[in-house]
């Protein structure tokens, strides 16, 4: 049952991760925050234990959105459908918070792995990045600064994401 779940969990977040950036791309930026509202709906109806999963997904979310708004602000990057100005558009912060459903869930098995998280942080968070240019959800300058500047950050963010989770689900 437990690989059901885990199967429904990076189906779900995927699904809601590919909704965000084909809506953004085709002038429907809130069909991604829409369907990732779907997914976490029923990823919280299946927890027992709801309470403090709710809590940690709520701070990667806003975490999440000051990251990405720190981004827009510095000109690093750009996103279509931007509604405040310099704060990350709400198709971000639905991607953040639909992440933060996976730590515990398809991506608990990199919990405690220090470097393997820092390394797939480094690797995919700029993948994710290119892949929203590719799709027009996004843009930034391809530069070696601007790489090491998303590969730095997600290698730390990955982690540090794993060690906040300990705090507020686990309780060490």
């Amino acid at each position: 049952m437990t690989k059901f779940k885990n199967l429904f969990n990076i189906i779900g977040f995927q699904t809601g991760w590919w909704a965000c950036v084909l809506g953004t791309k085709n002038g429907y930026p809130y069909l991604g925050p829409i369907v990732m509202s779907i997914f976490l709906f029923i990823h919280f109806v299946r927890l027992e234990n709801r309470n403090k999963e709710l809590l940690f997904v709520t701070l990667v979310g806003l975490i999440g959105t000051v990251v990405d708004s720190v981004l827009l602000q510095t000109g690093i990057i750009e996103y279509q459908g931007v509604y405040a100005n310099n704060i990350a558009p709400l198709w971000i912060t639905a991607m953040w918070i639909g992440f933060a459903a996976t730590i515990n869930h398809s991506l608990v098995w990199l919990n405690n792995k220090w470097i393997m998280s820092f390394a797939l942080g480094a690797i995919f968070g700029p993948l994710s990045y290119f892949t929203g240019i590719k799709f027009e959800a996004l843009y930034f300058e391809i530069s070696l600064l601007t790489i090491s500047v998303l590969a730095l950050l997600w290698g730390v963010v990955i982690p540090y994401l794993y060690y906040l989770n300990g705090k507020v689900v686990s309780n060490k």
